[in-house]
């Protein structure tokens, strides 16, 4: 019972990172850029994300945070 739960966590928050990183894909510049070597890359400039794109980044980084830490806890308690 408590497996199907923490799975089921588990899906849905990967899931969901899958879903933000397809919306996240066309405003940011991708890996293959800095392969190929895209001049427009601003790999290391400080830019200001506002609005959409700000809430998608802190959307990503803290469903990973939370995927890290559900993984964490998998790993010592079951």
């Amino acid at each position: 019972m408590e497996i199907n739960i923490v799975v089921s966590i588990l899906f849905i928050i990967s899931f969901l990172i899958i879903i933000v990183g397809f919306l996240m894909a066309p405003d940011y510049n991708s890996f293959s850029g800095a392969i190929v070597g895209s001049s427009d890359l601003r790999l290391f400039s400080q830019t200001k994300e506002q609005g959409w794109k700000k809430f998608l980044k802190w959307t990503m980084i803290i469903l990973g945070i939370i995927m890290f830490i559900v993984t964490i806890l998998i790993r010592i308690f079951i």
